[in-house]
């Protein structure tokens, strides 16, 4: 019998088999942190949020919010299911996805499969319970993460814009919660800033793949070579361009240009990504880069301080 045979059996011990720990980790929790892209509506389109005539309506606003990240970290944790799912057999012949949860057996295909089902259909139930306009976002987000699975991340240039998709309609879903028409360029920013960490993985990937990169992953042989480098480039001027109009152009943003205060910060940021991109063995999962590289993790902590300070001092 085979190792991917092993795993697949539908009888026996391995059939409900799962390790509450293993569960865990498939859900991958640790990614959970690009669902708080929900909230940035509220910090910077809602000017309610900074006036203390309508302090009442904070509360409400935010537990919209909380569940709709609760809601998201559901959807995602059910992609990242059906993605090991579809990628089992070929994880299990690789050197370092062998251990994760599902290929290495510690949870069964019965067990993922439930759960996925589980979770995904309780994040679709809550968003259709807030709003059934944000149903409908949550089954674009769903839509876009199936196709990926099943073989959009196999066709170059198609599967980053698929990742980065995920940044903006998770604060599309935000806006959508508290009923708020944030500044177009909240997505332009969103939409640059996203392209510019996905091509950064991929990047990454490719570093420390060495000479064989699509043995890593097969797309990563058509990003191989000064391609990969030229689009990281493009992405992060992007990135700080838009980011840049957005502080001056956003009509929600304090008409005085104050929020280019928070510019040298995100600079900065920009700058340590790209140096941790060369040098950091941890590249290749960027929300490892956040709580482990403490340059990084201080500037979005600026960041969030200088923001939240020009937005009240200007409310």
């Amino acid at each position: 019998m085979s190792t991917a045979d092993k795993y697949d059996q539908p009888a026996g011990d391995q059939r409900f088999l799962a390790n509450p720990a293993a569960l865990l980790r498939a859900l991958r929790p640790h990614q959970w942190i690009k669902n708080g892209l929900v909230f940035l509506p509220f910090v910077f389109s809602v000017r309610v949020a900074w006036s203390l005539d309508n302090l009442e309506a904070v509360p409400d606003l935010l537990l919209r919010l909380l569940l709709v990240f609760l809601a998201f970290c559901a959807l995602s944790s059910a992609t990242y299911l059906l993605n090991d799912l579809m990628d089992r057999e070929g994880d299990r012949r690789h050197p370092v996805k062998s251990h994760r949860p599902i290929a290495s057996g510690q949870v069964s295909v019965p067990v993922a499969l439930a759960v996925m089902a589980t979770l995904g259909l309780g994040g679709l139930a809550v968003t259709a319970w807030l709003d059934p306009v944000l149903a409908g976002i949550g089954l674009l987000y769903l839509g876009i993460n199936v196709a990926y699975s099943l073989g959009m991340k196999r066709l170059v240039l198609l599967d980053l814009m698929a990742v980065a998709s995920g940044y903006v309609i998770r604060a599309t879903a935000g806006a959508v919660a508290i009923d708020v028409t944030p500044s177009p360029w909240l997505y332009a920013t969103t939409a640059a800033g996203a392209l510019f960490i996905v091509l950064g993985r991929r990047y990454a990937e490719v570093r420390l793949a060495g000479d064989a990169p699509e043995e890593q992953r097969s797309v990563l042989r058509h990003y191989a070579g000064p391609f990969i480098g030229q689009l990281l480039t493009i992405s992060a001027t992007a990135a700080w361009l838009s980011y840049t109009l957005y502080t001056i152009e956003a009509d929600n943003l304090p008409d005085n240009n104050s929020m280019l205060l928070t510019l040298p910060i995100v600079t900065y940021g920009l700058f340590r990504y790209l140096y941790l991109l060369n040098t950091s063995q941890d590249a290749e999962a960027p929300e490892q880069l956040i709580v482990r590289d403490p340059p990084m993790l201080l500037s979005i902590l600026c960041w969030i301080g200088v923001s939240a300070l020009v937005l009240l001092l200007n409310s």
